[in-house]
């Protein structure tokens, strides 16, 4: 009897790829031609087009696109396809981005003592509702490790005492790259990064702030919006910059109260819509399906 191999899975690097789909992100001067190059290239290369989506913006003239396409036909390597692609965007003056199915994203969450966004994180991921990994937990309380131990995921203890930012930070950048994390997301954690820690992910730093903002930004937004007497309280989930809370949003969420509601109440509420903005906009982020610009963001759906 002969033993036949199983099939070869998805391959890395520069060898070839079997069974695959890729997502090209794409945005330049809004220019004639775009569309019909961008199909070009992906047809001439042997993929086949599953979905496009395409913005433009007038008052800049700036054109938007995203398109995944299977590439499982294709007889180009990840390498020899990027290299191509470069080309086409030196052309148009692109800025690009092409990922592949059989990359997945790999992310850290990092919190204090807060669970609920956590919970929600571990279970959706655990239902097969997010398209990453989540390489680990980091909390600078100890308290929500048998959360992640109860999802089998590494949690690393790592306190900021006054004063000790700085080493704190290293101590979870070293963490971060040992366990080779693509982003990065807040789950209420309740400690300002600093500028030169979010710089080592532009725009993979995902934070939810329990605030509509661009209002009630910094600390005890339920409490501003108390003393204010809003009639809506919300939730946003955006890209951390060195500026707080002043990040491209990604998703925002509102609910409707009034004078009746307490504090407590205002803050029990706002649990179900921070917990659905940060999964809405981890969820675009693992997608491939955001992309910043200046200060907003372009969320295709």
């Amino acid at each position: 009897m002969v033993s036949v191999p199983p099939p070869a899975a998805a391959t890395h690097g520069n060898t070839r790829m079997s069974q695959e789909t890729a997502t090209l992100t794409l945005h330049c001067e809004d220019v004639k031609g775009i569309v019909y190059h961008v199909s070009r290239f992906i047809f001439e290369n042997g993929g086949n087009i599953i979905n496009a989506q395409q913005h433009a913006e007038t008052l800049d003239s700036r054109f938007f696109m995203r398109v995944h396409f299977d590439c499982s036909g294709m007889g180009r390597s990840r390498g020899e396809l990027r290299g191509d692609l470069a080309k086409l965007a030196a052309e148009f003056g692109m800025e690009t981005s092409l990922s592949f199915s059989g990359e997945r994203k790999r992310m850290a969450v990092l919190v204090s003592k807060y669970d609920h966004c956590l919970y929600d994180l571990l279970l959706r991921h655990q239902y097969g509702e997010i398209n990453a990994d989540i390489a680990l937990v980091i909390g600078n309380h100890p308290d929500l490790e048998p959360v992640a131990a109860g999802f089998r995921v590494p949690f690393f203890t790592v306190p900021v005492p006054p004063g000790g930012k700085e080493a704190a930070e290293a101590r979870m950048l070293e963490l971060l790259r040992a366990h080779h994390a693509d982003f990065v997301v807040l789950a209420r954690y309740m400690q300002i990064l600093t500028p030169s820690f979010i710089d080592h992910y532009p725009h993979r730093v995902i934070n939810v702030h329990h605030g509509f903002l661009p209002a009630f930004k910094g600390a005890k937004p339920y409490h501003q919006a108390y003393e204010h007497g809003v009639k809506l309280i919300g939730a946003t989930s955006h890209y951390a910059t060195a500026d707080l809370d002043m990040g491209p949003i990604i998703e925002q969420e509102t609910l409707r109260v009034n004078h009746t509601h307490s504090v407590e109440e205002l803050v029990a509420l706002g649990r179900d819509i921070e917990r659905k903005v940060l999964s809405l906009a981890v969820r675009a982020h693992a997608d491939d399906r955001i992309m910043v610009y200046r200060r907003r963001t372009i969320v295709f759906r």
